[in-house]
């Protein structure tokens, strides 16, 4: 089978019940016995909801980040891992970025192999550990209904693409350090008063904020949280708070100019998605209120959603953010008569999703501007403060009233299990991940390729050939913001046309390619390899010269080999 590209391989309520931690008092010890039945009732459940994610295989690019990874399998893997500049299993791998992610992988890999399960077991365990460790957070605040919370955070159908999705490794685990991070630094600034622990607490919480950003760079957002705490604890930020604060900036600048400079360092960078500053506007400003529809509302979730059409000449298109930027003015302005409790909730929500708003080009954002993973840590903020509402109108009410909302709380984690359960089934295989996708996106360019990819892999030419001839008129954008990209879902066509022996099809389709975008050593090879087929080598030795150029430009051995061999077998015949 001739070699393709996976191109997508490699977006005034006063007293009411929202201003219930304005002055939460301190809840009451619970019984250990309690807590302990409240933990294992998380553990069983969230166990039970992704046991059909636990069953499931690898997906999309998780090959890149375990299967067909290099630094799993080389005997100086985990040294390169962390301190390599030359070796990445991926474009937006840098020393340090993603390390903690990969070393995982690199210990997995010696336990068991390549078996999907043990990757996914490990997963879902830090997604529990993380629900426990939110439980444990916002019971050092005071804030009421923390343990449903973490149940709904637990349980909530949005959250298995980071969970079911084994590459999504990065979200659990920088969530998991983050909240170690928020809980020493409770600790330290809040309740310990000995200079000594105290110090210790800081000190680990510095620690684990590294880890975090070790793990994914979003973990840059984690000194606006701390912030955050102490604000809504109505702890003055003083001069000696901001020096406290300072070194978690510093490594928050610190590895996002690691990853710019290992972008540039590979020639990829951000996207130019051709975006002014009022399409993104449009763009973070109907984000917002998708990600929240999909919090309160969670169906039809889909691996990748529809590509918003954005046109700042389009006057409805303003609503938006027009609902989007009062809303949050106005929590800031009336935070003492509405609470605390919602401005920081809003700021928070706002906050981390910034990073994938659309002020900052991302490569993913070319399929799409939304993704159920961009929302795994932003969701805390609305499910805290639906809780602690939740909370408060449970203590008010009498005893019909608290047998309902037990109920009716029952109910609801019942149908978040429920509906768990399902979408994990989706992350069964590639197969089940994108024919779902197809089914609630039909215009998912990024769908119909993989599709294609994978009847052509089965021998399944004339199936293949009507999904990529697709997804040629869908991507159709992608020739002005990605012309590499664009270029390669051309060449995936030819392949098939070659497997057809449409040779002057498949020809058509790499020249095309190469007018598209011409540096591909790839490209100039299998287009040198259709030439030669249909007896025009004086017309293909060009192409072998040039796909060998760069090849060794680029340092791909083990290609410029195999091309070397073929050009001399053919200059040894002319």
């Amino acid at each position: 089978m001739r070699r393709i590209v996976d191109t997508t391989a490699r977006l005034r309520l006063g007293d009411s019940i929202l201003s219930v931690t304005r002055a939460a008092p301190t809840p009451r010890r619970a019984p250990r016995l309690l807590l302990l039945a409240g933990a294992l009732v998380i553990i069983g459940a969230c166990f039970v909801a992704y046991i059909p994610a636990i069953r499931g295989g690898f997906v999309w690019d998780d090959d890149v980040y375990v299967t067909a990874n290099p630094l799993l399998t080389a005997p100086d893997g985990l040294y390169r891992i962390w301190f390599s500049t030359d070796a990445a299993p991926t474009p937006q791998y840098v020393p340090l970025v993603y390390s903690t992610v990969c070393t995982t992988f690199w210990i997995e890999h010696r336990l068991w192999g390549f078996n999907p399960m043990g990757y996914h077991i490990v997963n879902v365990t830090i997604h529990i550990t993380n629900a426990l460790l939110l439980w444990l957070v916002l019971r050092r605040l005071a804030i009421p209904g923390a343990w449903f919370a973490s149940a709904v955070f637990a349980l909530h159908p949005v959250q298995v693409e980071s969970v079911a999705w084994i590459s999504e490794r990065k979200n659990v685990l920088m969530l998991f350090f983050s909240l170690l991070t928020v809980l020493c630094w409770v600790k330290f600034a809040l309740d310990d008063k000995s200079s000594r622990k105290a110090f210790l607490f800081y000190v680990g919480s510095l620690l684990f904020c590294a880890f975090a950003l070790f793990s994914k760079a979003t973990a840059c957002t984690l000194p606006a949280v701390l912030i955050l705490i102490l604000w809504f604890k109505r702890i003055p930020v003083s001069a000696k708070r901001w020096l406290q604060l300072a070194p978690y900036v510093v490594m928050g600048i610190g590895v996002g100019i690691l990853v710019i400079w290992r972008e540039k360092r590979l020639g990829t960078g951000f996207v130019n998605l051709g975006l002014n500053p009022a399409d993104k506007l449009l763009i973070a400003g109907r984000a917002l209120w998708f990600y929240l529809g999909k919090l309160f509302w969670p169906v039809n979730l889909a691996f990748s959603y529809p590509r918003w059409h954005i046109d700042s000449a389009a006057v409805w298109q303003y609503a938006w953010p027009a609902a989007s930027v009062p809303a949050l003015v106005c929590a800031w302005f009336w935070r003492e008569r509405i609470g605390r409790a919602t401005a920081a909730t809003m700021v928070f929500f706002a906050a981390m999703l910034f990073p994938m708003l659309g002020f900052f080009s991302q490569y993913a954002f070319v399929y799409s501007f939304v993704a159920d993973h961009y929302l795994y840590v932003a969701a805390i903020g609305p499910i805290v403060l639906v809780a602690a509402g939740g909370a408060r109108v449970f203590r008010r009410s009498g005893t019909n009233g608290k047998t309902i909302m037990l109920s009716s709380a029952a109910v609801l984690l019942l149908t978040l299990g429920v509906l768990t359960w399902r979408q994990c089934r989706i992350y069964t295989n590639n197969e089940t991940l994108w024919l779902d996708t197809l089914e609630k996106n039909p215009d998912s360019w990024l769908a119909h390729s993989q599709i294609g990819i994978a009847f052509l892999r089965q021998g399944k030419v004339d199936e293949a050939r009507l999904h990529m001839e697709r997804v040629l008129g869908l991507a159709s954008y992608m020739e002005k913001i990605h012309p590499r990209a664009f270029a390669d879902l051309h060449r995936n066509l030819a392949v098939i046309f070659e497997a057809q022996g449409r040779l002057d099809d498949a020809a058509g389709h790499y020249q095309k390619a190469l007018e598209i975008f011409e540096n591909v050593a790839l490209a100039h090879y299998q287009l040198a390899e259709v030439l030669a087929k249909q007896g025009k080598v004086e017309q293909a030795l060009p192409h072998f010269h040039r796909a060998l150029e760069i090849a060794r430009a680029k340092k791909a051995d083990n290609l410029a080999e195999e091309i070397r061999q073929r050009l001399q077998s053919f200059e040894g015949r002319k």
